[in-house]
């Protein structure tokens, strides 16, 4: 028997791997999440941005993606090709990305780091550890980094 509440009265829910419908079901999940959270937070103003590096030829060195949401933002990826690691195109991107997020006018950015990639870069860029796990993946360890932003004009959403 369906109750009011959509519930079924007296049965368990079932536990399904998801195969063929997968995507479907993801962005219903997403759906109920980014409701719930706007129930409680009001409109996250989410916006996804890539930054891409590239050489005089359009070849791709490098980029960064970036994730804002209510007044933070998330570093998702870095990626620096190995032939220009060491030449500052890390720290610029991650600047420019920084710049962006004020300008959004986020308080906050944040990321998370493997111990065989940076760690020691994003403390030399003014992040601060926050947490690591260690074990993962085995052998290694993963890092979460947070640097506060200051102010800056926002930009239209």
């Amino acid at each position: 028997m369906t109750r009011a509440d959509g519930r079924v009265s007296g049965s368990k829910p079932r536990l399904v791997i998801e195969r063929s419908r997968s995507g479907s079901v993801s962005r219903e999940l997403w759906r109920g999440l980014i409701a719930f959270n706007r129930s409680k937070m009001g409109p996250s103003h989410y916006r996804r941005t890539v930054i891409s590096a590239r050489n005089p030829k359009g070849r791709l060195l490098g980029g960064l993606i970036l994730e804002s949401y209510w007044r933070e933002s998330y570093v998702e990826l870095l990626w620096v090709s190995a032939k220009v690691r060491g030449m500052g195109l890390g720290s610029q991107l991650l600047r420019r990305a920084e710049d962006l997020a004020r300008r959004r006018g986020s308080r906050m950015i944040h990321l998370n780091t493997f111990s065989f990639q940076a760690p020691r870069f994003y403390e030399g860029l003014g992040y601060r550890r926050f947490g690591r796990l260690t074990g993962s993946p085995t052998g290694h360890s993963r890092h979460y980094f947070v640097k506060y932003l200051r102010a800056s004009p926002t930009l239209s959403r």
